[in-house]
């Protein structure tokens, strides 16, 4: 395994294979990350992904929103990006890969807990709310829990309201 930054890599031999999982949504300088996953592939070599897709976390991305302003806590910090499959192709397409297979699908994730949103508000938004005090932070977490506890909270449970984007593509 090697560490690098995700939009400024290269390797001295081309790979047969690129995966990610659960990643390149956390990448807001995309292109210039398929520029370099494109370069270190062979010709025919595979590019497998999944990660966050369009719509990914919306009822949560709109509690937390609203929960800000109603605070007057100002903006969320942008710190991911979810991409539709023609703007994540394009981009591919841009960069030398054929997409083979592309999805965009919904797949509520059950969370852990009576406390499960206010959980992965914590662990995921505490990034995009580094900029206030901890005090702030856990008033706007705990309105923004109790705006999604009609549409996440579904018989007795909590449920992050995840898309996933899946593409399998080939480098030409």
């Amino acid at each position: 395994f090697v560490k690098a930054d995700a939009t400024n890599f290269s390797f001295t031999e081309p790979f047969d294979a690129v995966f990610s999982n659960a990643a390149l949504h956390w990448v807001l300088q995309a292109e210039a990350a398929v520029e370099c996953m494109a370069q270190a592939l062979k010709p025919g070599g595979r590019f497998v992904m999944e990660c966050g897709g369009k719509g990914n976390i919306r009822h949560i991305l709109r509690a937390l929103h609203q929960a800000m302003v109603e605070l007057e806590q100002g903006e969320l910090e942008r710190i991911w990006v979810f991409h539709s499959i023609s703007e994540y192709a394009a981009l591919l397409e841009k960069h030398g890969l054929e997409v083979n297979q592309a999805f965009l699908f919904d797949r509520p994730t059950k969370l852990e807990g009576e406390d499960g949103m206010l959980n992965w508000l914590r662990m995921f938004g505490t990034v995009r709310t580094q900029k206030l005090s901890d005090e702030m932070r856990e008033q706007v977490f705990a309105l923004a829990n109790e705006k999604l506890h009609t549409v996440q909270y579904i018989d007795g449970h909590w449920y992050a309201d995840y898309r996933r984007l899946r593409v399998v593509a080939h480098k030409l």
